[in-house]
């Protein structure tokens, strides 16, 4: 963000845009109406989103899985946040075709992938689905405004693809329709997370209809220090704190064969954990199902202290005394 503040009139139109954003008013062309306000986004809630982005992609680098396509497809790009943020995560990619309802989203897309990528080769398709065959699949905070016709039309793009990350906001509406997906592909796809197994998702299970699958990103340190994205906040009445997303990593079964059995036997801490008096509270899942734990201080220590930090490691291996905790050894050791 260049300037020390928003001016009154950059504040007026992120309230618009996110009041169009919240009520679904595209109208079918999107919700951008000149390249300014693309900028604008892109700067703002594009780059909170590039920050959901950047916590997958880090768990994926922490977990040594890298995407083996080629190609990439941003679907529904906006801005293009995501496909930046992948390509400049990962070598050797090739091409990234960009597709939205708003044909001005994808070319301020274009234009700031060619400008950060010279040698990529860039394309603009209003409808993707063949240049998905055989790629790596984003797919960002789509699901809340697709209706029937264009979700069908993204599954069957996804059934073409080679790999899929997908995201989406991490409210419990979102997380239910991201968990509908994964039942769709899961014959078809090998899930690289959020999930420790390719078990149907226990949050179907009726006593779980409240909870949902979502996790938190980090707002970088620099942000929090930072004017222009206070008075982003303040003005907007958004909490800079918290940064709730849901996420599926998918790789087309046979390309990641071996990946899923890193993680057998282990189970993902969803949420955030309850700091309660002498214990946490920890969401868990599994291949046997979602549970309430309790992680007691004096039992294990180390991860109280991580979880107290917010730097426990989301994937552990847990050893139980009925619901209590008694010895948790992570998939990504702490340094």
């Amino acid at each position: 963000m260049a300037s020390p503040t928003f001016t009154r009139q950059e504040l007026a139109t992120l309230a618009a845009l996110r009041a169009r954003f919240l009520d679904g008013s595209n109208a079918g062309g999107g919700y951008w109406k000149s390249d300014a306000e693309l900028a604008l986004y892109d700067a703002s809630f594009g780059e909170r989103i590039g920050w959901k982005w950047d916590a997958v992609l880090a768990e994926l680098h922490a977990r040594g899985w890298r995407p083996s396509a080629k190609n990439v497809v941003d679907w529904g790009c906006g801005s293009g946040i995501a496909g930046r943020r992948v390509i400049a995560a990962w070598e050797g990619f090739e091409s990234l075709t960009l597709t939205d309802v708003s044909p001005l989203a994808m070319r301020f897309a274009e234009s700031r992938a060619r400008e950060n990528f010279p040698a990529l080769r860039t394309r603009m398709k209003s409808d993707a689905a063949d240049a998905a065959a055989g790629s790596l699949l984003l797919v960002s905070h789509v699901l809340n405004e697709a209706d029937d016709a264009a979700a069908h039309r993204l599954i069957a793009a996804a059934r073409r693809a080679q790999e899929i990350i997908w995201i989406e906001a991490g409210t419990h509406a979102d997380s239910r329709r991201l968990i509908s997906v994964r039942e769709k592909l899961l014959a078809e796809f090998e899930i690289i997370a959020p999930c420790t197994h390719a078990a149907r998702c226990g949050m179907l299970a009726a006593e779980n209809s409240a909870h949902w699958c979502h996790h938190f990103a980090r707002v970088p340190s620099e942000a929090s220090r930072d004017a222009r994205w206070s008075q982003f906040g303040r003005e907007l009445g958004i909490d800079m704190r918290s940064l709730p997303y849901s996420f599926l990593v998918l790789a087309r079964r046979g390309v990641a064969a071996d990946f899923e059995k890193n993680v057998r036997g282990f189970s993902r801490i969803i949420g955030r954990p309850r700091d309660e008096k002498g214990h946490f509270e920890v969401l868990s899942c599994s291949e046997t199902g979602v549970e309430d734990l309790i992680a007691q201080k004096r039992d294990v220590p180390e991860l109280s202290r991580q979880l107290r930090k917010g730097h426990a490691d989301a994937v552990q291996r847990w050893t139980l005394n009925g619901r209590r905790i008694t010895d948790a050894a992570p998939l990504i050791p702490p340094n």
